[in-house]
C-alpha cells in the first residue's frame, strides 16, 4: 500500500499526536513507523512503557544491509499491536537520539522497505532539519508528504524554510500542511501564506492530545472515537488515502471501520 510522511518545522508542532491520531483512525490495517532521529515517544507517551520490548526501526537498519527481503521479513517480527486486533501496528523508533547517525546509511533501504509494506504506513519523521541523519529517502518515497503545523507566526516562519527545503528532495511529491492546536490564523490564511494546499485541521483537544501522547500508562483510551481530534482525524486519514490514489475504506480491507479501539 502507500507510504505517508508527516514531519514538523519544530517547535512542538504537534507531529506525534497527529500520528497517532491518524493511525488509531486510519480505514483499514496501517503501521505507524517512527522514523524521527531523535526518537520515538509512543511507547513511553501512550503506553507509559507498557508494550513488549522491540529494537523496532533499529533491527530493520541492521539487516537492510543484507537486502530487501531480509529487511521485510525482520521488519514484520518487530511491529507491537497498539491495540488487539492486529489493525493498529507500531514500529518502534530508536530510544536514544545518539543512534541517528548510525540509520543514516540504512535511510535509502528502509524507505523503501517501509514504501512495500502490504499495509499503509504512516511514518512519524519528526522536525526536518538539516542532519545527516534525517530520513530525506522517506520523503522521496512517500506517496503523500504533510507538514504539521500550529497556525502562528512562529510556526510558519518556520515551515516557509522547511517547505524549502522539501523543494530540494529530489522524487518527493508536493506536500499539504496540517493545521493543529490553538493559534490566530486560520487554516485558509495559513495555506495562503505558505502557497500550499492544507489537508485540513486538527482542533485544539489538549485532553485527548494528552492521553495520546502523556498518558502514563496503557488501557485508558475508552471513549477516544468520540472525541473532536478525532472525529477529525478519521476526516483527513482518508482523504491522505485518497490523495495517494487508494481506494475508499469501503473497497479495502477493512480494518475495524476505522474506529478507536
Amino acid at each position: 500500500m502507500a507510504l505517508h510522511a508527516l514531519l514538523s518545522p519544530g517547535g512542538s508542532a504537534g507531529v506525534t499526536t497527529a500520528a497517532l491520531a491518524l493511525t488509531l483512525t486510519w480505514p483499514r490495517t496501517v503501521i505507524l513507523a517512527e522514523c524521527d532521529p531523535a526518537g520515538g515517544d509512543v511507547v513511553a507517551g501512550l503506553f507509559g512503557g507498557m508494550l513488549p520490548a522491540r529494537a523496532g526501526l533499529l533491527a530493520v537498519a541492521v539487516e537492510a544491509g543484507r537486502g530487501p527481503g531480509h529487511a521485510r521479513a525482520v521488519l514484520q517480527g518487530q511491529l507491537v499491536e497498539l491495540y488487539g486486533d492486529f489493525t493498529r501496528l507500531l514500529l518502534p523508533g530508536i530510544t536514544d537520539p545518539r543512534q541517528a547517525a548510525g540509520l543514516a546509511p540504512a535511510w535509502p533501504m528502509l524507505a523503501a522497505t517501509l514504501a512495500d509494506q502490504p499495509e499503509d504506513v504512516v511514518a512519524d519523521c519528526g522536525r526536518l532539519d538539516a542532519s545527516d541523519a534525517w530520513p530525506l529517502p522517506v520523503l522521496a518515497a512517500a506517496a503523500t508528504i504533510t507538514v504539521v503545523l500550529r497556525p502562528s507566526l512562529r510556526q510558519v516562519a518556520r515551515a516557509r524554510v522547511r517547505l524549502e527545503m522539501l523543494a530540494q528532495v529530489r522524487g518527493a511529491t508536493q506536500p499539504t500542511l496540517l493545521i493543529t492546536g490553538p493559534g490566530r490564523y486560520s487554516e485558509r490564511e495559513v495555506a495562503k501564506a505558505l502557497d500550499v494546499t492544507a489537508t485540513g485541521t486538527l482542533p485544539d483537544d489538549p485532553r485527548t492530545a494528552a492521553m495520546l501522547t502523556d498518558s502514563d500508562g496503557a488501557g485508558r483510551h475508552d471513549g477516544l472515537a468520540g472525541r473532536p481530534l478525532m472525529r477529525a482525524a478519521a476526516a483527513i486519514a482518508q482523504e491522505l488515502r485518497e490523495a495517494a490514489g487508494e481506494p475508499e475504506a469501503g473497497t479495502a480491507r477493512a480494518a475495524g471501520a476505522g474506529a478507536v479501539p
